[in-house]
């Protein structure tokens, strides 16, 4: 069975060979489906687009916890988006988090990821105590926040009609007005190569305009997107 996602946007297409098909519903946001392989072990598509894999997914989850890297301690970090918890034990390996809240607006790739990626929740007690999930639309959610973070990492997809409120300057406003001073913003800005256009200039002076500083984008190697490069947009409030 080969397993594959063409993009129209980009004119991209990308196949894996997998063994069989795990897991395929649409839930109230998206398509979700989970396939076995045997390269990648379990793959997560969403809209039928490659998101995560069991084995290899290392480039995007290391670079984007060495770009939250602080050396302060007791941190405060909000993720929106990331449900499928492929960050987490990461980032309480690599920085001393006081509290970490996931903002994630589909339950169900929470659950399925769960069955499908276990390592991911294979938490110790005392970090499960820090972590705070809310099930709800980040956009909304980051507009009545009255919490201060020192980390926000948006793990998200790119621009799908879910996801564009999330590059929006409305939306980074409001994040600048949820960070601490020098606070982190780390968003992920799809491929250098194919988004340039799109995506990456569009944010990069969305964050400018609000008045982020340090802004900076870093690629990184990621076999299973388009193009084979992937980025993270980085930046500071002032």
């Amino acid at each position: 069975m080969l397993v594959s996602e063409f993009n129209r946007q980009t004119g991209t297409k990308f196949s894996i060979k997998c063994e069989k098909s795990l897991y395929k519903k649409k839930s109230t946001f998206q398509k979700i489906e989970i396939y076995k392989s045997k390269i990648y072990g379990n793959i997560m598509m969403l809209d039928n687009c490659f998101m995560l894999t069991e084995k290899g997914n290392n480039q995007y989850h290391n670079k984007c916890v060495s770009l939250a890297h602080r050396k302060k301690s007791n941190l405060k970090v909000l993720i929106i988006g990331g449900g499928d918890f492929g960050l987490v034990k990461n980032l309480f390996n690599t920085i001393d988090i006081r509290s970490l809240f996931i903002v994630e607006i589909d339950k169900t790739v929470v659950d399925v990821s769960m069955k499908y990626f276990p390592k991911f929740f294979k938490l110790t007690k005392k970090i499960k105590e820090k972590i705070v999930i809310a099930f709800d639309d980040g956009y909304n959610w980051i507009r009545n926040n009255k919490i201060l973070f020192d980390i926000i990492i948006i793990d998200c997809t790119d621009p799908n009609p879910i996801a564009k409120k999330l590059y929006s300057k409305n939306f980074y406003k409001n994040i600048y007005k949820s960070l601490n001073q020098r606070g982190v913003l780390i968003q992920q800005s799809g491929s250098p190569i194919l988004n340039k256009n799109d995506i990456i200039n569009p944010t990069i002076t969305n964050l400018s305009t609000i008045g982020f500083k340090d802004i900076t984008l870093n690629s990184f190697n990621m076999p299973i997107y388009p193009s084979g490069l992937w980025s993270f947009i980085k930046c500071k409030k002032a």
